[in-house]
């Protein structure tokens, strides 16, 4: 055989096999017209939506659902050329990074992607609902290239999560949280102080952690110790351990809900790792450490963490 043709045989080969592990990552923007649709939809997360969480987001108290909702179909955004030659671009490398690791991935039928001002969620780079992607302009202006792969990289973990019970469960397992196959129901006193978060479809994890010398099963939670009364949502948001009993239902003292600070477990920050320094619930960490998997970054604290994914998500 002439070497000519053993070359192209062999690039033949090469490009059939990159092919084969190749991943498209099925997504589309959204025109303003449907971003307002999706944005004003009542779906799981605005249906849940507490007294505290309408507040402060629209920065004043005794608001309105309908307020709310109206701002944030006020804030959305047609996508300019430049802003999808970007996030194209973002897209391609995280694809190409998923085909080079040989990740197979359970994406939805289609990823939307929605561009906002954010200021009906705080000013945040990014969020997720359903099947959707919400950029924030201000951040598609300012972050870096690479800053951008890691934004959407973190938002595609949680449409993944919320697309799959399986890939769900695994993920958890990864830093030793269980997915039970129901929701765990908050008592009334913890529903109105919990502070809602889009990227989270579910409350139904819990991990065992060591308190005061015992092994106890607990929940992660977002929440507010007091009514909205102006300022930022970081001025209120704190994350607890909620204990559960056998029956996987939040404990109570005089009818209180029992929070426990992050801290009073040992061994929570080791157990959660740090990969992820600035997130402290499950679903948030885990989108950090899915983020520097799939983006291949070169030191993690704890890379055994992100071995574990990487088996994971090479399954076929």
């Amino acid at each position: 055989m002439k070497p000519l043709h053993k070359f192209f045989i062999t690039l033949g080969c090469c490009l059939l096999a990159a092919a084969v592990h190749a991943q498209n990552i099925p997504y589309r923007f959204a025109t303003r017209a449907e971003a307002q649709m999706l944005i004003t939809d009542i779906d799981n997360y605005t249906r849940n939506w507490n007294q505290f969480d309408i507040d402060v987001r629209l920065q004043k108290q005794e608001g309105r659902k309908s307020q709310l909702l109206t701002l944030a179909m006020n804030e959305t955004r047609n996508w300019a050329d430049k802003d999808k030659e970007r996030v194209n671009k973002a897209m391609k490398e995280i694809a190409a990074r998923i085909g080079k690791n040989k990740f197979v991935l359970p994406f939805p039928k289609e990823l939307v992607l929605v561009k906002t001002s954010m200021k009906e969620e705080n000013n945040m780079p990014g969020y997720t609902r359903e099947n959707w992607i919400a950029i924030g302009e201000n951040t598609l202006n300012s972050i870096p290239d690479d800053s951008l792969q890691y934004l959407l990289c973190h938002e595609i973990f949680h449409i993944l999560t919320r697309t799959d019970a399986t890939f769900r469960r695994d993920m958890y397992q990864t830093i030793g949280f269980t997915v039970l196959d129901r929701d765990i129901l908050f008592p009334a006193d913890m529903i109105e102080r919990r502070i809602s978060n889009p990227d989270i479809s579910r409350y139904d994890s819990y991990g065992s952690f060591t308190i005061d010398g015992s092994r106890q099963n607990c929940t992660v939670l977002m929440y507010t110790d007091r009514p909205y009364a102006g300022g930022k949502l970081s001025e209120y948001a704190q994350v607890g351990l909620i204990p559960l009993n056998e029956q996987f239902i939040p404990l109570q003292i005089n009818g209180k809900t029992v929070v426990y600070p992050l801290d009073k477990a040992e061994d929570f920050h080791i157990q959660m790792g740090k990969n992820a320094p600035h997130a402290s619930c499950p679903e948030e960490i885990l989108a950090d450490n899915f983020a520097c998997t799939v983006l291949n970054k070169a030191y993690m604290p704890n890379p055994e963490i992100a071995e574990q994914m990487r088996k994971i998500l090479s399954k076929k």
